[in-house]
């Protein structure tokens, strides 16, 4: 009986020592510990991947300023976002780092020992947030987002696309969240796209007689004149949308820095100087038909005036989706998921790329070059100036950087390569694959990583925890993470250490609005210098959460130093939103689902790598083709896909 009574009192008075350390966490104030104190209640350990090199400024990654800053502060679970000292909750946090190259090994010890802490990032784990916390290893985390992170929840209203991709639906069709993840503002900057010859386009095209008319009704009104292309409008005697071209002749200032300051009086058939349609390319390419004519390549398979992967068209779609939108896979149209590898808009590129290889646009040998990715078709023959139009990685060949390995000594002077977005087409197939802009196309996804919150926080202030990571979901905590402090937020600290100080900064970045009322981030460190990596120092990108601010928003941009040929490519690669793309939903599908998916895929992609190539260079007839791929049934696995796409609506 005695014994019996002890335990009671010991548990007793468990219990009540319990009680009063959430009760000290709850207050972040007064106490025991002093004035800001933090109890163990408002202590967070965050496992955190190693991505970048700005580890060489610091020791330990809570030192970074952001970091400092964001432990300063007093989190308001009331009214959210940041609080003072009399309304509000401080939180630590601590992190933990693992060597570099050794993430997954690190990250799996710690889940199969248990040894891990209230937060993990989820970038290397090997099962999904759902069957984590399935395990147990994860909280379901559903009723502290609803409660305490309503800037997290306005971001997926506002963008119902991207709900399927973060959160998850129960049986009885109830919602959950079981991680968080970092979102994108918008499309974020593209490492890879179309670039083209500009400089042969100025020495070797020929200005049209008549360009497209942006100021005339029938264009304003449709975005195209009333016949195309040119050719077809002439014959049809209707110029209706078209104007006489004041430009005879191309002219180029390549100025001192080209990259900087290249200028000249290019003007499309479409009435652009950029690119715009496939009438303007295969305009193009007549121009780079006599460049390599004129270097007495005609007769080299490395000179061309453009190439396709090896199969005939990328999963993904890109230029597929200019002729009425799809992939030639599977797509996404108006939320129902469909194969596309035989519909007309698939068949009207497979006519445009055959009418390309009959006239020896195309790369003849395209179906050989099942070794190169698709944005490194060649490399040998691009790097030596024998291609005219190209898909590249934006640090590669772009502007001035192709000189240095052109073989003629003209292009070893002149050669300029310009971003190009792709193409409305505008000459190929009937109503229903003409301009239409491009709908399926690689781009990095908004979701850019996730973060698990364990089941170690239970018992932890999770209201004050959850107020902070709504605050990153804000412009201002965006900031803060991605970009560093403003120098009212440096000076309202004392930094130890102060990088700022120790660096000759009294900020990351400053803020004003230019004349067309956007916002312009300037930093004093720009992308090309030597030490660009002492700004990821200043921040805290790698705790991966929190609203990322692309560079490519309608209000804003960074003036961070990035050359201008860069900046056009961004532009242009970014100028459409993939919509029909279905690889952010591929990653949602059960085991079931995967390996159903997986095969019926392989067999498609088989099948097309084989046959396709044939139809583009005439030795197989499209109808042939078409009925040996319904004989897969490739349908037979939308609803797969189906499944999750519908979430988002």
């Amino acid at each position: 009986m005695k014994k019996q009574i002890v335990k009671k009192w010991l548990a007793l008075g468990l219990a009540v020592a319990m009680a009063a350390s959430l009760l000290a966490g709850c207050s972040g104030k007064k106490g025991e510990e002093g004035e800001g104190a933090t109890s163990e209640a408002q202590k967070f350990t965050w496992w955190i991947f190693q991505t970048d090199s700005v580890g060489i400024y610091y020791e330990d990654f809570k030192d970074t300023a952001a970091v400092q800053y964001i432990n300063a502060q007093y989190w308001d679970t009331e009214n959210g976002g940041i609080g003072t000292a009399e309304n509000g909750t401080k939180l630590e946090f601590n992190y933990i780092v693992p060597i570099a190259g050794s993430e997954k090994d690190n990250f799996n010890t710690m889940i199969s020992t248990g040894e891990y802490p209230e937060l993990i990032d989820l970038t290397v784990a090997s099962e999904s947030p759902q069957t984590m916390v399935q395990d147990g290893i994860l909280m379901d985390i559903t009723e502290y987002v609803e409660q305490y992170m309503p800037n997290y929840l306005a971001i997926l209203d506002a963008n119902p696309e991207l709900k399927p991709l973060v959160q998850v639906q129960g049986e009885d069709g109830s919602i959950h969240y079981n991680a968080l993840y970092r979102i994108a503002d918008s499309v974020r900057e593209q490492w890879e796209g179309m670039m083209y010859r500009r400089d042969w386009v100025v020495e070797y095209a020929e200005p049209t007689e008549y360009v497209w008319d942006w100021d005339d009704e029938e264009v304003q009104k449709n975005g195209h004149p009333e016949v195309t292309p040119l050719s077809e409008a002439v014959a049809q005697n209707n110029l209706n949308g078209w104007k006489k071209n004041e430009v005879t002749e191309f002219k180029a200032e390549p100025g001192e820095n080209p990259n900087e300051d290249y200028t000249d009086n290019v003007i499309f058939p479409s009435g652009t100087a950029d690119p715009l349609t496939i009438s303007d390319w295969e305009w193009m390419f007549e121009a780079f038909d006599k460049a390599i004519a004129d270097r007495g390549w005609s007769e080299d398979t490395n000179a061309y005036c453009t190439s396709i992967s090896y199969m005939g068209n990328t999963t993904m779609g890109d230029l597929v989706s200019s002729f009425g939108g799809g992939t030639g896979l599977y797509y996404i149209k108006d939320g129902e998921v469909v194969f596309d590898g035989t519909s007309e808009n698939f068949a009207t590129y497979v006519e445009c790329m055959q009418n390309w290889y009959e006239k020896g646009w195309l790369d003849p040998v395209f179906y050989t070059r099942a070794s190169d990715m698709f944005y490194m078709i060649n490399q040998t023959g691009i790097g030596q100036g024998k291609v005219g139009l190209w898909c590249n990685y934006s640090g590669s060949s772009i502007g001035t950087l192709l000189r240095v390995t052109c073989l003629d000594e003209r292009d070893q002077q002149n050669a300029f390569a310009m971003p190009a977005a792709l193409p409305i087409n505008d000459m190929y197939g009937g109503e229903q694959q003409m301009y239409k802009e491009p709908d399926a196309l690689l781009q990095n996804s908004r979701i850019e990583g996730k973060t698990g919150i364990t089941t170690k926080c239970e018992g932890r202030d999770l209201a004050a925890l959850f107020t902070f990571l709504d605050w990153t979901y804000t412009v201002e905590g965006s900031e803060v993470l991605f970009l560093g402090l403003n120098e009212e937020q440096v000076n309202s600290m004392e930094l130890n250490p102060d990088l700022y100080a120790e660096n000759g900064l009294t900020s990351s970045y400053t803020k004003w609005v230019d004349e067309e009322g956007k916002t312009v981030y300037t930093k004093p460190i720009k992308a090309t210098d030597e030490n660009v990596a002492l700004l990821g120092a200043l921040a805290a990108g790698r705790m991966n959460v929190g609203l990322l601010q692309s560079g490519t928003g309608e209000e804003y941009y960074f003036d961070d130093g990035t050359p201008s040929i860069n900046k056009k490519a961004y532009q242009l690669w970014g100028k459409y939103k993939n919509t029909g793309g279905t690889m952010d939903y591929t990653g949602l599908m059960n085991a079931e689902e995967s390996e159903g998916y997986s095969k019926m895929q392989t067999q498609v992609v088989e099948y097309m790598s084989q046959h396709l190539p044939k139809v583009i260079i005439g030795e197989m007839d499209w109808e042939d083709y078409k009925a040996g791929m319904e004989v897969l049934n490739p349908e037979t696995v939308t609803g797969y896909l189906q499944k999750y796409v519908d979430l988002a609506k």
